[in-house]
């Protein structure tokens, strides 16, 4: 029985070996279909194709085994192009040398191949072979192989894998990615102009238009909260933070995107972020580990924004040939709010109105088009709003649970008073208690009513205080050897702390630094709701506070 031959390779067939192919194919196709075929027939189809009667009962043969056009392509005489006919004992000898120095992250070149090859021929007694020869055994190898041996497995994926994901982006708000970056630009303080430190942004950007969703500035490395914060500002409409930093643009995009893309940073994997999608319907779909293309939308755009920073004074650049004998420290000017104001400026008014070659159309067109809809397919029509934007934002906000007693809820060993909980005193579950690290001076707990109901100091002469402070003052103390740490010690270490950062007459970085994230923490306090005033408890009925809640400890880490 005749097997069928390996399929050819198409790219190598010439033109007229194809012609052949397609005349035998007319005339011997009725043959090979007919029940019964004569000797007389078969003698018709050679003299018709020129051939002699064996190679048309061969080729009826291999077309009956293989029925297709391409079991009738002549067969090619000689050795093909590629075809190895070295003996084994040097093709063994080519493929250790190619193992062991070419496929190596040395990366050695062909060369050292053959001059390797030829000495080990030369010492065994085997003819030595070609450059050709060598050349074509590495060439066989696996491209992907060949790249990750060299270059290794992370270089071999991100050049090899298929840049595909679940990254479709129908409709505005359908998908919206979230990174965090160091911005080329040093900041300084807002009342002695003095050089503090580089911020960070967070920044969001809608994958369907590549609009900027929202964006967060803090001089804090990244955390839940500036995710949080990010979020929030997304979703929220941007009319009144445009007005607030007297930005003159337009910025349109807001509503609750539909899904979130991250990566695997842990402040993307908080409870509070998890809890917070999970109540607003948000899906996360998280990057899977080192694959670049899958974040390639948010890189690109905050490559975008950094290079509009490097026209700011007290820039770092993102390279250092670019920075020359500039020193960033000393032509810094801007402040952290200038440097917000000047971002928002940089999207409203620029990047979301310039051409992004990426869609072929300016990133606010790209928006309009995708809620009204254009010729090629229908839009959304809107997208869902934010019904509370302050139970929106408490939501995302970092969460512990703490049980409510008699003398109120305490939290990093602060305790804190409402009037709403006295309705709550005995209850056994512990309850859902949110705040925001820039201001512990009000926190939110989530009662059974389905409501968060704000919590301030029990002692209202206590100043706002930041998480960072905080922990600070707790560090301080207990390097003093004071392992019971009290609320009163936690305020008092604090003042200490601000006193000497306002009287240095000759201030260090970590010293302005501190002072300007305590007028951030003020800043924060300022812009939250309103909150009715608290009736202070009766301190006479405090009893002591269990010993395992007068440290500041079982905190999420968020800074």
């Amino acid at each position: 029985m005749t097997r069928p031959s390996p399929a050819p390779d198409l790219s190598e067939v010439v033109p007229e070996d194809w012609e052949k192919a397609r005349r035998r194919f007319e005339v011997l196709k009725p043959l090979a279909d007919a029940e019964r075929r004569s000797r007389g027939t078969v003698q018709e189809a050679a003299d018709t194709l020129g051939v002699s009667l064996t190679l048309v009962y061969r080729l009826l043969a291999r077309y009956a085994a293989d029925p297709r056009l391409t079991s009738l392509l002549p067969e090619r005489r000689g050795r093909r192009e590629g075809q190895l006919v070295l003996s084994a004992e040097v093709d063994e000898i080519i493929a250790a040398v190619i193992d062991e120095l070419f496929l190596t992250r040395q990366r050695q070149r062909v060369s050292d191949v053959v001059l390797e090859v030829r000495k080990r021929c030369k010492a065994l007694g085997f003819p030595a072979p070609s450059r050709k020869a060598i050349d074509l055994r590495v060439r066989l190898r696996p491209a992907a192989e060949v790249h990750r041996k060299r270059h290794g497995r992370k270089a071999a994926r991100d050049h090899f894998a298929p840049a595909i994901g679940s990254l479709d982006a129908p409709w505005p708000l359908s998908l919206v990615q979230i990174d965090h970056t160091l911005v080329d630009v040093i900041v300084v303080d807002s009342r002695t102009r003095e050089p503090i430190q580089r911020p960070w942004l967070t920044l969001a950007i809608d994958v369907h238009s590549r609009c900027v969703a929202g964006f967060h500035l803090a001089l804090d490395p990244p955390a839940a909260t500036s995710v949080a914060l990010c979020i929030a500002h997304a979703a929220l409409p941007k009319d009144n933070w445009l007005r607030t930093h007297d930005i003159e643009g337009e910025w349109p995009v807001s509503g609750i995107p539909e899904r979130l893309h991250l990566d695997n940073a842990k402040e993307f994997r908080s409870a509070a972020l998890k809890q917070g999608c999970h109540e607003h319907g948000i899906d996360i779909d998280y990057r899977p580990v080192r694959t670049p293309h899958y974040g390639a939308h948010i890189e690109r755009l905050i490559g975008t924004m950094m290079g509009k920073v490097h026209l700011l004074p007290g820039t770092t650049f993102s390279d250092v040939r670019s920075k020359g004998d500039l020193d960033p420290s000393k032509s810094a000017a801007m402040t952290l709010d200038e440097v917000e104001r000047w971002l928002g400026y940089a999207i409203a008014g620029v990047y979301h109105r310039d051409l992004h070659r990426g869609i072929g159309a300016t990133p606010l067109a790209a928006w309009r088009s995708g809620l009204e809809g254009n010729e090629e397919q229908p839009g959304r029509g809107s997208t869902t709003p934010v019904t509370d934007p302050r139970k929106f934002l408490i939501d995302f906000l970092p969460m512990e649970r703490r049980l409510v007693r008699r003398q109120g809820v305490f939290l990093h060993s602060i305790s804190y008073w409402s009037d709403v909980l006295r309705t709550l005193i005995g209850e056994r579950e512990k309850m859902i208690v949110r705040y925001d690290p820039r201001d512990l001076s009000r926190i939110y707990l989530w009662a059974p009513d389905g409501r968060y109901y704000d919590l301030s100091y029990a002692d209202l002469r206590r100043p706002p205080i930041s998480l960072w402070e905080h922990r600070l003052a707790l560090k301080r103390l207990r390097e003093q050897g004071r392992d019971q740490v009290d609320e009163g010690a936690i305020f008092a270490a604090v003042d200490k702390m601000r006193g000497i950062a306002d009287r240095a007459i000759t201030e260090t970085k970590t010293l302005r630094r501190q002072r300007e994230r305590r007028l951030q923490a003020a800043k924060a306090a300022a812009l939250k709701p309103a909150a009715t005033k608290p009736a202070k408890p009766d301190p006479s009925a405090f009893e002591p506070l269990p010993e395992n809640e007068r440290l500041f400890t079982n905190v999420e880490e968020w800074l």
